[in-house]
């Protein structure tokens, strides 16, 4: 028991620093994505997405063209069990291809954002539902 009270001491004491921290430093360092974007993530006006889907059990494929060229992206994914995010990086041409599966019925999307701080939206896209 006394090991145990120990630790949740310690456990505290680290959870005051790390507030203690973040308030004089400002909280946008909890939020600090230690991604490389050489090109800041910038996208030309005609960035675009595309959500391909079959069939549940087939393949699921998010690509996209017209972003800024070897950047890495942060794709949020939306599916009928949840959402979850995933780095897009784009090859020289400025575009990429994520690959996954359509394990439930119903309709996928996606969203791209640029990396780090300050992201921004620079396209969105959805598929009908499978």
């Amino acid at each position: 028991m006394f090991t145990f009270l120990t630790r949740m001491g310690r456990l505290f004491v680290v959870a005051i620093v790390m507030g203690a921290t973040a308030s004089i430093l400002g909280f946008g360092i909890l939020n600090y994505s230690p991604v490389a974007n050489k090109h800041n993530g910038g996208a030309s006006a005609s960035a675009a997405c595309a959500v391909t889907a079959t069939a549940v059990g087939q393949a699921l494929t998010t690509s996209g063209h017209g972003f800024a060229a070897n950047s890495q992206y942060v794709l949020y994914e939306t599916t009928p069990a949840g959402t979850g995010a995933t780095t897009a990086t784009t090859d020289g041409s400025g575009s990429f291809t994520v690959s996954g599966w359509a394990t439930w019925k119903g309709t996928y999307s996606a969203a791209v954002w640029t990396s780090g701080g300050g992201a921004k939206l620079v396209a969105t896209c959805a598929a009908a539902a499978v």
